[in-house]
């Protein structure tokens, strides 16, 4: 058992792309049953080791490192389990308002935006979330972030997106699009998208550590890695006490909590039972995962949401919210013509990735194509700042004489001025000299295509979308041969981020909206913040929510309030 204060320098974290995931197993079929899925707590006719602390923690990623730090600071005791050998993370974008590192090195923090984006976000998901959470959140948020980064001192602060950085930085930080493209302004969007967010670049693994590291020095933690959570413990008076864990070689643990246990066990897509009876339509979208457990098998099962409920914690009734994103082709999902494999436009093709990605779901085949021309380079600076949409261009001389980042990137939402023509010579996208010749090779019904682009074309030159009402400053006919499309398909799901009821102070809730005594809650296991959907009205919500709530859970846990 690795009971080390540090993460080890062998102790990876995983990082923020698809070459850096480690691909696991499912669990389930996605045919069981309710009853089926939820089974029942184990029993366990041996404890091996009993352990006592102030805090329990359940999970080692960002929320439960968080939480362990935290706690750590208000001088309370931690054992942290983890399912897995390490701490995890993903990707490296937090939003983020109110932010000292934002306003002190680039002038911005979002303050301005505070009641617009609440006001947006709970739109945008109908009502659904406790605004209570999503209002403490955006008042705390910038604390908690310039918390977390400040655990990694020697971290380089970018002073704005394109600059190059120096040789030999292990880890950056820096805002998203910035400067940003001159047309954007949210208060103009029919579908804003607030441009407030930090990026930590290659990806936050570092920062991670150091966060970790720092909670470690303490001297108060103990940390159990591939040794997850099996059951929570509720004595007769309602509260929870400890848990039961089993590590992969079969030892028992029983770990009593004196003021609190916290669960940060991650969301339930890996579990497919699960995932297709809250989200059954994400059964077109293959699934992606950061962290597998010593077996092989995905690790984010819904554990802890499931030990929530045996011992009656309350799954939010709302609906789940899976975070699949489609981030287009090269130019990602800015808002050029779309049709769909019979060859029809049929929506507004001007918003995120994550709404493109439900129209793909629709339609059919769950393919979309996407049609630009040669003039995309004097257009793309009119498209949206969106989550998924590329809106910046870069001069690839500009990256040779070091004049601009050779980390910048479609994730930052820019392109490099050959990257069409990059793509297309790889056969990531279709060019044509002439529109018949590009539908043609497109496959799809000639006629209806044809019929829809010249359609397209005229509501362009009119200067007003009469179908579908996308804004007049992003219709750009389709007339400066060559001709491109880019075909779109089911992105991955990358997480579920709904969970158990909780409030705005990390309280679990049961079936009657009253905490369960000593449980807390955050990261994707934490219900009341996402539903229907990740609608990125403020992108990195989801990673600043469980680093602002991991580090509430941690405060309250350790007070037992």
């Amino acid at each position: 058992m690795d009971t080390k204060k540090k993460a080890p320098e062998e102790m990876k974290v995983n990082g923020p792309g698809l070459g850096g995931m480690e691909m696991g197993k499912n669990v389930g079929t996605g045919n069981a049953s309710y009853e089926e899925w939820l089974g029942t707590p184990p029993e366990f006719d041996h404890i091996d080791v009993e352990l006592e602390a102030d805090v329990i923690v359940c999970g080692a990623g960002l929320a439960g490192v968080s939480a362990t730090r935290a706690a750590t600071e208000e001088g309370a005791s931690v054992i942290l389990f983890e399912k897995t050998s390490k701490i995890q993370c993903r990707f490296g974008d937090i939003g983020v308002v109110g932010s000292k590192i934002a306003i002190d090195n680039w002038g911005r923090d979002g303050s301005e935006y505070k009641e617009e984006i609440v006001s947006t976000f709970m739109k945008d998901s109908s009502f659904w979330p406790r605004q209570r959470i999503i209002k403490y959140w955006i008042d705390n948020c910038g604390a908690a972030v310039d918390w977390y980064v400040g655990a990694k001192e020697d971290i380089y602060i970018a002073p704005d997106t394109t600059s190059p950085i120096p040789e030999g930085t292990e880890c950056w930080i820096q805002p998203a699009r910035y400067p940003g493209p001159e047309h954007y302004d949210p208060r103009e969007e029919y579908y804003p998208c607030y441009q407030i967010t930090v990026q930590l670049r290659p990806d936050q693994a570092p920062v991670l550590k150091a966060a970790y590291d720092k909670a470690c020095d303490t001297g108060l933690v103990q940390t159990y890695f591939t040794t997850p959570v099996k059951k929570l413990l509720r004595g007769d008076d309602g509260r929870v006490y400890g848990v039961i864990a089993q590590s992969y070689d079969g030892k028992v643990y029983k770990a009593i909590a004196k003021k609190g246990v916290i669960l940060a066990t991650g969301d339930y897509s890996g579990n497919l039972d699960m995932l297709y009876h809250y989200v059954p339509w994400a059964r077109v979208n293959p699934t992606m995962f950061t962290a597998v457990d010593p077996e092989g098998n995905v690790a984010d099962t819904g554990d802890g949401h499931r030990m929530g409920m045996w011992i009656g914690a309350q799954m939010e009734r709302g609906p789940h919210a899976p975070m699949i994103h489609n981030m287009g082709g090269p130019l990602g999902v800015a808002a050029y013509l779309q049709l769909n494999n019979n060859g029809e436009r049929f929506y507004n093709e001007d918003v995120f990735g994550q709404q493109v990605e439900n129209q793909l779901t629709v339609a059919p085949d769950h393919v979309l194509w996407q049609i630009f021309d040669a003039a995309w380079p004097e257009q793309l600076p009119y498209m949206s700042a969106g989550h998924g949409s590329i809106c910046l261009t870069y001069d690839p001389a500009d990256v040779e004489s070091g004049k601009v980042s050779n980390a910048l990137g479609q994730a930052d939402g820019y392109i490099a001025l050959d990257g069409v023509e990059k793509a297309a010579a790889a056969g990531q996208v279709i060019k044509a000299d002439t529109i018949e010749e590009l539908v043609e090779k497109m496959g799809i019904p000639k006629e209806p295509a044809l019929a829809s682009i010249e359609r397209y074309n005229e509501l362009c030159r009119k200067g007003h979308d009469d179908d579908f009402g996308k804004m007049p400053s992003r219709l750009f006919a389709l007339e400066n041969a060559p001709f491109y499309a880019a075909k779109l398909t089911a992105a991955p799901l990358l997480v579920c981020m709904s969970g158990l009821e909780s409030d705005h102070n990390a309280h679990c809730m049961d079936a009657d909206g009253h905490w369960v005594e000593g449980l807390y809650v955050c990261g994707n296991v934490q219900g009341g913040r996402f539903a229907i959907e990740y609608p990125t009205t403020v992108p990195g919500m989801s990673h600043s929510m469980a680093l602002t709530y991991g580090r509430l859970a941690g405060m309250n846990a350790a007070k037992g309030i």
